[in-house]
């Protein structure tokens, strides 16, 4: 009979650690261990059906050994997301249930064991020539990262293997020294496994320059989940690497930078006067239109004034924040030492202007969670966000109909290109194949949920 794995997304729920044990009758009880309740917010679990040959369901059962991975993680490992871990499981154990494998049966053959057959359909998929099917490297990636580590779990568990689901290799990286290095780059030794998928860097496709390529689909949901839901950093302590937290200030910086396109020295002078409370016309449009410029103490590009746009949800999150206790005493700082000056979106907790120095300092401390949160290197700088915004409403554009042309002219309207070969960089990257994860991520038309934009 045919076999379908499917997902089923659970929401607000509590977990307790079950503990059994036998009483006086030699009855087995079972309770519950004396610990406060794990909440768990949002997660993924996989589910397999089995079908007649009328596509009637005759069973439906979960995948345990998947969910009870994807439960570890969240319970013993204090992830507050799997939504990765989830789709690369769905997509394995699919693959599996199509091919009639068992995940933990490795045959003596190394191409015949499931994980190095996995790899293989990734590649295929990376590889791909039809829309439909093609995923972007970067996905391909995450997913066989994924796999791997829901296997070392399992050997860590001393599950047995015939032969093991993969080999470990050692990579040499090359990295910027720190700064009590003698050395300008150190090499460094790195382990993975001949799972590794290798593809091209999407920072050094087509002649495009690095800093006009846009993240993808899956580099994005995973920076997001950083700067909105975790926000959690990597910062470098007296030659130590330590967790801290993200300020809402960087995060507000980075996604507004990300939907609305602005530069750098943009987003530092944005003013806190342009921020208003969206009417309800405008939250049911999506999207709101402001101007930016000298005229509005906005240091643009050779002080040219333009529209921006910004989506309204993200413009309401901004408006509380600039009602709020901390932005107030930071703005009051400001205006004691500035007096008759309007003071600007982005205050340090001194009541000072953010520098660039301190935003990209910021932005290299995301930069190592993502290279840890993803597993390689994560080469993107701040002006990649405003690249993203360009890719990614050009597409929405063009998707909805609007001649390519007209979208370009909009494009490079709204981020201010003197020259439009820039906006035909975007173009170029919104032609390649996608597939179909990333157009729904792309067709967004500016129409969000309120929670998209939630801290």
């Amino acid at each position: 009979m045919p076999i379908e794995i499917i997902s089923y997304q659970l929401k607000n729920f509590e977990f307790r650690t079950p503990v059994t044990g036998i009483d006086a009758n030699g009855e087995v009880q079972v309770g519950y261990a004396d610990e406060k309740p794990h909440l768990i917010s949002d997660i993924t679990l996989l589910y397999s059906l089995q079908m007649d040959d009328s596509g009637n369901v005759v069973e439906a059962k979960g995948v345990e050994v998947a969910n009870n991975y994807l439960m570890h993680l969240m319970v013993n490992k204090d992830h507050k997301c799997v939504s990765l871990q989830s789709r690369a499981l769905i997509h394995f154990f699919a693959f599996l249930s199509e091919h009639q494998m068992r995940w933990d049966v490795m045959p003596h053959r190394q191409n015949k064991r499931p994980t190095y057959r996995f790899k293989k359909h990734l590649e295929a998929l990376y590889r791909s020539r039809e829309a439909e099917s093609k995923l972007e490297a970067s996905t391909c990636q995450g997913y066989m990262r994924c796999v791997v580590n829901f296997y070392r779990h399992m050997i860590a568990k001393g599950h047995p293997f015939d032969n093991p689901p993969f080999e470990h290799e050692v990579m040499v990286v090359n990295v910027q020294g720190g700064y009590s290095s003698m050395s300008a780059t150190r090499s460094i030794n790195v382990q993975t496994t001949d799972l590794r998928i290798k593809a091209a860097n999407r920072g050094r496709r087509d002649g495009i320059p690095p800093k006009l390529v846009s993240l993808s689909k899956f580099e994005w949901d995973e920076l997001d989940f950083v700067l909105r839901k975790d926000r959690r950093i990597i910062r470098n302590i007296n030659g130590r690497e330590v967790v801290g937290s993200l300020a809402i200030e960087f995060s507000f910086i980075f996604l507004i930078m990300r939907y609305s396109g602005l530069r750098r020295g943009e987003i530092i002078t944005f003013r806190a006067s342009s921020v208003f409370r969206p009417t309800a016309d405008q939250i049911k449009k999506g999207y709101v239109t402001l101007r930016i410029g000298p005229s509005c103490g906005v240091q643009t590009k050779n002080g040219t004034e333009r529209e921006i746009e910004m989506p309204a949800y993200l413009m309401l999150k901004l408006y509380e924040y600039t009602m709020g206790k901390r932005y107030i005493r930071r703005r009051n700082m400001f205006e004691k030492e500035n007096s008759g000056v309007d003071a600007p979106f982005c205050l340090n907790n001194k009541g000072n202007q953010f520098s660039s120095g301190t935003l990209n300092a910021r932005w290299g401390e995301v930069r190592k969670m993502m290279t840890k949160r993803i597993g390689r290197h994560f080469e993107h700088k701040p002006h990649n966000l405003r690249a993203t915004y360009g890719v990614f409403r050009l597409y929405s554009l063009i998707d909805a109909g609007v001649p390519q042309s007209d979208a370009l002219t909009l494009i490079q309207r709204k981020m201010g290109h003197s020259d439009i070969s820039s906006t035909l960089h975007y173009l170029k990257q919104v032609q390649e194949e996608a597939s179909g994860d990333e157009k729904a991520e792309h067709v967004y038309e500016y129409l969000f949920d309120r929670e998209e934009f939630e801290f």
